[in-house]
């Protein structure tokens, strides 16, 4: 008898972290809507460094730790008397995000913490009158930031966050919205 409800007990036990974990992997693939700013030195304040579109693919490991792998571009161009300056720049980045999704009825919640790598490269020009002036600048800083991810059933999700990256020359501050597909 003994031998019996010990057994017992012990497959009972060894089927429960089987029902607790029923999180399965998942791709996720999105498009949105990027705005970067740079930190003004003169000012102390943020200037408009150009919005973009944003294309993502990540991946979930678990209800914690997911990796992110994106392309987000930020064009801009200005005019004030006779001066006139273009932005044109791109952004690829690999982070992870670290939070923990929670699952509600017929949705879920991720706030996370964003840690990662991005390149910067831009290309920006600025012209008075018949002179113009170009420059190019590529750039790898740290990321860091906070975001939040809604899904929506079993397929549709959106995210949003803020990063802010330091490079030699200038801090990037980005906001970021997607809308995606899981898969």
């Amino acid at each position: 008898m003994k031998i019996a409800l010990t057994t017992l007990i012990s497959a009972s036990l060894l089927s429960v972290p089987a029902l607790a974990n029923s999180f399965e992997s998942q791709h996720r693939v999105g498009l949105g809507y990027s705005k970067t700013q740079v930190a003004d030195w003169i000012s102390d304040d943020t200037v408009d460094w150009g919005n973009g579109i944003k294309l993502e693919y990540g991946y979930e490991f678990n209800r914690i730790v997911g990796i992110n792998v994106s392309y987000a571009t930020n064009t801009d161009d200005e005019s004030v008397e006779g001066l006139k300056a273009d932005i044109d720049g791109s952004k690829f980045q690999v982070d992870a995000d670290i939070g923990y999704k929670f699952d509600l009825d017929g949705f879920s919640l991720k706030p996370y913490g964003v840690l990662g790598l991005a390149r910067q490269s831009e290309d920006n020009s600025i012209s008075y009158n018949d002179t113009k002036w170009t420059e190019s600048y590529n750039d790898t800083s740290f990321v860091v930031g906070l975001g939040g991810r809604a899904e929506f059933g079993q397929h549709l999700y959106t995210d949003m966050r803020f990063e802010f990256a330091s490079y030699d020359s200038m801090d990037y501050d980005t906001f970021s919205w997607t809308v995606g597909y899981r898969f």
